[in-house]
Formats: structure tokens, sequence, C-alpha cells
């Protein structure tokens, strides 16, 4: 894989030091973005949480043309044309974080239904609000799930409210009214953000006990849209696949 990284394009590793943050504590913040063959989905948006994050701990930072350096990772990786996923990385290093840019292939599944666990570990902090690279309990939580046959891990708080799952928002439906988790301690999802303006999506605190009224349940992420969720845990839901269909067109489709 060619990575693009202070400037240069190699297929080389990333040189850290390791006395840098990065190096020793994972400290660092990273977003995901979806090459649909043809541009890069809402770029823009991704990059202001991005650079929110950066600015908001005082981490000073080098920015490049970004628009031009992925697409230039992408060409050199052979992916033009292609579905792909595409990750900016900035480790905090001293004086200042330096992008690293990175492109693989992706292949999406567009008519898949998830199946979510329960996380028994629980994670709660509103560094959870920004998209770190101290990720080892998220990383973990999503091992397991897999292990045990799942596609992802259900997260929740000290008191069993839910917050999101390891790779994405989680959506609840009931009496066609959508729900979003109501908690400083999730991810401020793009892909949610988006959905925003396909459906009305209110903030509620929702317990696992409560689970069992929602008759729809969707998780979203910006590779993968909007899909149906059948199962949190041993709570099963009807999957719904027009809810999701004209919020993945946005989500996986050209900028706003």
């Amino acid at each position: 894989m060619i990575h693009y990284s202070k400037g240069a394009f190699s297929h080389e590793g990333v040189v850290l030091d390791p006395a840098a943050p990065a190096f020793r504590y994972g400290a660092g913040f990273f977003e995901t973005i979806c090459y649909n063959g043809k541009n890069l989905c809402h770029l823009g948006l991704h990059l202001d949480r991005l650079l929110h994050a950066l600015r908001a701990f005082d981490v000073d930072h080098k920015t490049i043309d970004f628009d031009a350096v992925i697409h230039q990772v992408l060409n050199r990786n052979g992916l033009d044309g292609q579905f792909a996923r595409v990750n900016i990385f900035y480790p905090i290093e001293e004086p200042e974080a330096h992008p690293v840019i990175l492109a693989a292939p992706f292949e999406p599944q567009p008519y898949k239904a998830y199946r979510l666990c329960l996380c028994n570990d629980r994670h709660v902090s509103t560094l959870n609000a920004q998209k770190t690279t101290s990720y080892m309990f998220f990383h973990l939580a999503l091992k397991e799930a897999r292990a045990r046959g799942f596609d992802d891990a259900a997260l929740l708080d000290f008191d069993n409210n839910l917050l999101e799952s390891t790779t994405g928002a989680i959506i609840l439906e009931k009496n066609g009214d959508f729900f979003e988790m109501d908690t400083p301690y999730r991810l401020p999802s793009t892909a949610l953000k988006l959905a925003g303006t396909v459906h009305e999506i209110l903030p509620k605190l929702i317990n696992l006990e409560d689970l069992a009224i929602y008759r729809h349940a969707y998780i979203l992420n910006s590779l993968i849209g909007m899909r149906p969720v059948v199962a949190i845990g041993e709570t099963a839901f009807v999957p719904d696949e027009e809810a999701c269909r004209k919020v993945t067109e946005l989500v996986l489709g050209d900028e706003l």
C-alpha cells in the first residue's frame, strides 16, 4: 500500500518518534472517507470534524491540499474508479502533527443486515465524541463480536443506556418516529448528520431495557450508509430497507 506522509509517497512504513505521544500512547485523530469510484464522499464534513478536533485540543498541525493528495494516493494504489476506503491520520508529534493518507479497496455489501451483540465492557468518556487513534477498546470489542459470529457490538454506558456500535451510529424507530442516542459519549456521526436531512431524527436517552418497544433499528457510517439492524443482543427488529435507501444514496453519493 502506497501512502502519503510529510510530503512524500511511499510503500515503506511510517516513521514515528518513539518519544512522541503518537508512539507512546496512540495519541492522534483520524477520519474515514468513502471514495465511490468517482468522488470523495462529503470530504468537507470529515475535514471539518477532523480539524475541529485538532484545534479543540490545541494540536499544532500541518494542512495540505487533501483532495489533490488523496486522489494521488488513490491513483498510485490503482484505485481510480473503484470503491475504496480512505483514511486521514494525524499522529500527534512535536513540534506539529502531519497528516498520513492511506487508501485501500473496500467491498460494499448493499443488501447486508447487521446483527449486534452487547459489549460487556464499558468505555465512557467525552473523548468518545472525537475520532481518536487511541482505539483499543473499540478494536477489541469489534474483534470479539466478530469472533462470536456477529457483525458488530453495541456499546453501553454504566447505566445500560445505548451509545453506538464500534463502527457506527445507531438509530431506532417506532410508530414512524426516528431516534438517535442522546449522549455526549458517542461520536457525532457524519452519516447520521446526513440522515437528518432525509428523516427527522429526535435525540433520546434509550436504555437497554426499552429496546423491545422499537420496531426498527439501523446502523450508519460513511462506508455503508444506513443499513438495517435485525438484532441488538437478544432484541430482534424488523428489517426496514425503505428508510435506508435515500440516506445510503446520499452518504455514498456526491458532495452536498
